[in-house]
Formats: C-alpha cells, structure tokens, sequence
C-alpha cells in the first residue's frame, strides 16, 4: 500500500485534487471532514471539549458552536492548542482504522490540510502539496467564504509557511492552470509512484 499524503493551504485545490483521486476509486481520509464528524452530538470528542471548555460552547440542540468555539480558540493560543489536542487525537484514531481497514488498497490519501503541522507525513509514504500562486489563493478564498482580504491573510499566516512546505513535499502539483490542466498533473503524479 502507498500512503499519499495530500496537503495545501486554503483554496489552493486540494479538494478538488481530493475529489478527482476519490472517482478514480482510490479511498481518501478526509481529515477536515473526520474533525466535523468527532465534533458531532454524542460523540466522546465533543464530551471532552465540554469538560475542557464548559456547555457555552454548544448550541441549544447540544451541537457544537463553531463560531464561538473559533472565536474562543482564535483569541487564545492556550485555548487553540488544547482544543487541537483533543480535536486531532479523535481525528488520528479515525485516521489509523482507515489505515488498517485499507491496508489491501493499492493507494490510499491521507487528505490533511494541517498534515505537515501535524506530523502526518509520517504516516506517508510521499507527500504531494497543492501549491497556488498566493495572490490566485487570496482570491480564490475571498470569493469562495465571504471573508474579507485580511481574514484570508491571516488564515493563510496561521498554517506553515508554503516555503517550508514546498521544501517537505516530494511532489508540488502547481494549481494555477486550468482544471484539465490540474487533472493532468494529478495523472502525471499518479504514474510516478508506479515508475
């Protein structure tokens, strides 16, 4: 079995990478939609966020408040990394039973956009970053969210610097063409990990 470890920062194509490895029928660990699920009502994840944090992080339906959540963790380094650590030890025993029960896959994806952050590249057997030009990246998120040029900024100043990711990725798929041209690269990459 390869272990592909898919990363990029915000906007940068990695779903759409993502997307496109999953209808060719390779299975892909959605790490951003395994943290959603672990934070869902009756899961032990968010039990664990109410003991470290109190039940003003729910909603009245007893979901967790994302929004305040975000806005707690945002403005308190101490809050984000302790919110992190419960949030990722759920999300990485999702991930090692993925693992496990494709271990007769040829190929699988551990689609991470934290996955350098948090030391998933070790899990990999290669690394393939979603790069963008920064600016493409900017507009691209602005128009995708809704948030302003800043908020942009200051997600993308949050995660690794591109430069230090560029330097730990063993394939950069460049996702400032066309999406045909995107979808070459991805087959481009696939090849080479039978080469």
């Amino acid at each position: 079995m390869t272990v592909i470890g898919l990363t990029g920062g915000i906007a940068s194509g990695k779903s759409t990478v993502s997307a496109y490895l999953k209808e060719k029928g390779i299975p892909v660990f959605d790490a951003d939609a395994s943290a959603w699920e672990v934070e869902k009502a009756g899961q032990p994840c968010l039990q664990q966020l109410v003991e470290a944090f109190g039940k003003g992080i729910l909603t009245p339906e007893g979901e967790l408040d994302r929004s305040h959540m975000a806005r707690l963790a945002f403005h308190d380094p101490r809050t984000l990394q302790q919110l992190n650590a419960i949030v990722h030890r759920a999300v990485e025993d999702r991930r090692d039973r993925f693992l496990a029960d494709h271990a007769g896959d040829a190929v699988v994806v551990l689609d991470a956009p934290l996955l350098l952050e948090c030391g998933w590249e070790k899990k990999a057997d290669t690394v393939w970053l979603v790069d963008i030009d920064p600016e493409q990246q900017i507009q691209r998120a602005m128009k995708r969210s809704g948030m302003t040029r800043q908020e942009v900024v200051d997600r993308i100043n949050r995660q690794m610097p591109l430069e230090e990711k560029r330097k730990k990725a063993d394939t950069i798929i460049d996702n400032s063409g066309t999406l045909e041209e995107l979808y070459q690269k991805v087959e481009k990459a696939l090849r080479g990990l039978s080469a």
